[in-house]
């Protein structure tokens, strides 16, 4: 829908198909679901404009990925209503059921499809803009729905009047069956009749009679069978009901016609948004071809430029792309197109390619020329989507036989009036392709005349891809700036192309080469070597050794490329690796560290404990702050040790631990405080520090000595705690409860547990009061509560540890 933006000129008109874009616009047609989707096809013209080629793009990517990934996008049933759209503009005007129908569907296709992408307006911004251009007319739907059912007829409950009507039609047409039946078993018994069955003849019910007997059944005769041996009477006996069916039949058809008429005026106000409708959804159906084909083709959206600059990456012909996978489908035979490699417009305006017959050129330089056009048409393109593609105002072509017997033009004069219309309108944003330049007419002035053409069109800055045999040509794309050489790589040995372009060298026709290996005389290859001159043999010869070397570096550079790739690949193995390692070390030095501050934790709960022991006993004041001193120095030296070592120190230790048995003193080297050894176990060691225990690498561990003769006793340990979570104090006094109380939650603590639960009963609730006082002066406690009434209510208090 960019038919306000400017189209890209094509020249001549032929161009497309000289292309082969027909071939890709035929697909594409054959891709749409409704002849709305189909005219679109056909009338869609190439954009200039780069960004209103890069919204097409967009536009096509983004359904791409909702047909691919996403809900099924509503895009059926699509109807081409523009005809019955005018049929229903005048006044009084009727259109018939299936018609009201097919319009009731379109119009529940716009509500689904609007819907659908304002769902998803984020994810698909551009056709949630190009959605809002439809407006969902839900209540004329629903009108529509009231007077038409899904195969378009009109529905009894339309209207009361048809209501009763076509309920007095099924009365009256029963009894009138049943008065048929009983002639037509009468006309049986008596041999008038063959057949068994009524039937209907110029809308009035009848029997079949025997042509000879049609004058013994009282009736009225409407129509003779084919042989001529049946007649149709309808009988006298019947005429009054059948006259009243009738009747009743044209009641039914003046009411059905009288709500066609209305629901038709229904659509009236709303034919513009209906009429837009149809078009916004024809663009629907193209898009949705485009992105099928894209898939077909596995085709990707490019770098979009507006400089002039042309780099193709692994680009495959459209055209013979669709040409092969045809083949497959009809004989099977499986072909591949040889990507194309090429740039233009960047340190060079125009490329000269040379080579062999058959070679690839043209293909190569319409590859070209039917990428930029498909690009201009809002297509993705069969290349590596790192390519570049400009958007340009006019695309040239002098491509093929271009003789005119209308115009009473030679090839070559029509060559000549293809380069006078581009020479006048060639600028930077021109493409130009000319096919064989310089050939039609003698040698030498063709190719003076094909060097001047591409020198004006290089000065003018129009992009030109020119195909060609001339040595002129070469030498004068190597000898002037803004021009270069390419040539279609050739295999010497087997004298047969490989379709592959290569940039920067002129190539060889291998004329002689062909020409020996189809069997020419010898002395005629001589002779005509001597006729061509030995420096223009010497320069196919040097061309030719150019070539060869350069194919055997680029297969080098291949090698070498893969190499790196695969080196680069370890290179990142090794280094997730060894990522994972430094990680994995960190996370064990972290969890041994983790647990020597439980431990520590543990012993805190327990010395806290002995210090309120020592407390009630009336011990000495210095004495527990001396306890509560060392306390606090232990517990900053492991914090410390935590902060400064690392996984490296850490592997380091590792490597070079000591040899350590069980009972040795040792001296923790990053804290300094001695320990003795009381198990080991692989890389690890359980030591005493004092009365706690902790599990700690070997590495960190220095030997002071090995006495002589093993100690046969050991320092004492914590024995391991126990956790109860469940206290129960009835019967005790109060302060025999508090004291159990407080055990509990210093067990608790050293343990790690965090809820517990204390069953004191209800009786007169001072046991329940003062331990709810004593909790409350606990820093420990978090917060307290009575257990739910199921599990004890008032007489359980549950308690929650920080």
């Amino acid at each position: 829908m960019s038919d306000a933006v400017a189209a890209l000129e094509c020249y001549p008109e032929t161009a497309e198909a000289r292309l082969g874009f027909d071939v890709v616009r035929a697909v594409l047609r054959a891709q749409t679901l409704s002849p709305l989707g189909a005219e679109a096809v056909d009338q869609m013209r190439p954009l200039r404009d780069r960004e209103a080629v890069c919204l097409a793009l967009q536009q096509v990517e983004e359904l791409r990925q909702a047909l691919r990934f996403d809900d099924p996008v509503p895009l059926e049933p699509l109807f081409d209503l523009r005809p019955q759209l005018t049929q229903a503009a005048p006044e009084g005007a009727r259109l018939e059921g299936e018609v009201l129908e097919a319009v009731r569907r379109v119009l529940a296709l716009v509500r689904r499809l609007a819907a659908y992408f304002r769902d998803r307006q984020a994810k698909y911004p551009a056709l949630a803009a190009l959605a809002r251009q439809l407006r969902p007319l839900p209540d004329l739907e629903q009108q529509l729905a009231q007077v038409v059912d899904e195969e378009g007829r009109v529905r009894d409950e339309a209207s009361e009047e048809l209501w009763q009507l076509r309920r007095q039609l099924v009365r009256m047409r029963e009894r009138l069956r049943e008065k048929l039946l009983e002639a037509l078993r009468a006309a049986l018994r008596q041999g008038y009749a063959a057949e068994e069955q009524p039937t209907i003849r110029n809308g009035r019910m009848v029997i079949p009679i025997r042509v000879e007997a049609r004058r013994k059944v009282a009736g009225f005769v409407h129509d003779v069978s084919a042989s001529g041996q049946t007649v149709y009477i309808e009988p006298a006996s019947c005429l009054a009901l059948n006259n009243t069916v009738r009747e009743l039949e044209l009641a039914e058809q003046r009411e059905v016609d009288r709500l066609l008429r209305k629901a038709t005026g229904w659509l009236r106000p709303h034919l513009p948004t209906l009429r837009t409708a149809l078009e916004v959804l024809g663009y629907f159906d193209l898009l949705q071809a485009k992105a099928r084909l894209a898939d077909q083709l596995e085709a990707y959206v490019p770098e979009v430029g507006d400089d002039g600059v042309i780099a193709l990456k692994a680009a495959r012909n459209p055209a013979l792309l669709l040409h092969f996978q045809r083949l497959k489908e009809t004989t099977g035979e499986q072909r591949t197109v040889v990507p194309l490699d090429l740039t233009l417009g960047h340190t060079y305006r125009t490329l000269i390619i040379t080579g062999p017959n058959a070679g690839g050129k043209t293909v190569a330089m319409k590859t070209v020329g039917l990428l930029v056009l498909m690009l201009a048409y809002g297509l993705p393109i069969p290349a590596d989507p790192s390519s570049h593609v400009s958007v340009f105002d006019r695309l040239f072509l002098d491509i093929g036989d271009a003789q005119s017997l209308e115009a009473d033009l030679s090839t070559f004069s029509a060559h000549m009036q293809h380069m006078a219309y581009m020479l006048a309108r060639a600028d930077e944003r021109t493409l130009i392709l000319i096919d064989e330049a310089g050939t039609s007419t003698d040698p030498d002035e063709g190719a003076a005349l094909a060097q001047a053409i591409l020198e004006e069109l290089t000065a003018r800055g129009a992009r030109t891809i020119a195909t060609t045999h001339h040595g002129a040509l070469k030498r004068f794309a190597y000898e002037t700036e803004g021009v270069e050489n390419g040539a279609m790589q050739f295999d010497q040995v087997t004298l047969s192309p490989t379709y592959r372009f290569q940039v920067g060298v002129p190539g060889s026709s291998y004329a002689f080469e062909i020409a020996r290996r189809m069997g020419l005389p010898e002395a005629v290859l001589e002779r005509a070597q001597q006729l061509v001159g030995v420096q223009q043999v010497a320069l196919e010869a040097l061309i030719r050794n150019l070539e060869e070397r350069l194919a055997t570096l680029s297969a080098r550079q291949q090698a070498l490329e893969a190499t790196q790739a695969q080196l680069e690949q370890l290179r990142r193995d090794y280094e997730a690796r060894w990522q994972a390692l430094k990680q994995e070390t960190a996370a064990i030095r972290q969890r041994a560290l983790e647990e020597a501050e439980q431990l520590v934790r543990e012993a805190n709960a327990r010395i806290e404990r002995t210090i309120r022991e020592i407390k009630e006993a009336q011990a000495e004041r210095t004495t527990t702050q001396a306890a509560r001193e060392a306390l606090e120095r232990f517990r900053r030296r492991l914090h410390e040790a935590q902060r400064t070592l690392t996984p490296a120190a850490s592997a380091a230790a590792t490597s070079d631990r000591p040899t350590l048995q069980v009972g040795d003193q040792v001296v923790l080297e990053d804290s300094g405080t001695p320990a003795e050894v009381l198990m080991l176990e692989g890389d690890e060691a359980l030591i005493a520090v004092g009365r706690l225990k902790l599990r700690v690498p070997i590495g960190r561990l220095q030997r002071l000595n090995r006495p002589q003769q093993r100690k046969q006793t050991r320092t004492s340990t914590l024995p391991a705690l126990t956790a109860r979570t469940r206290l129960d104090v009835r019967g005790l006094r109060v302060d025999e409860a508090l004291k159990a109380v407080e055990r509990l939650i210093d067990e608790a603590v050293a343990s790690g547990a965090q809820e517990l639960e204390v069953l004191h009963g209800k009786g007169t609730g001072a046991l329940r009061q003062a331990i709810r006082t004593y909790l409350q002066d606990r820093p420990e406690v978090e917060r307290f509560e009575d257990a739910p009434w199921e599990q004890g209510g008032p007489g359980i208090t549950r308690i929650w540890l920080k």
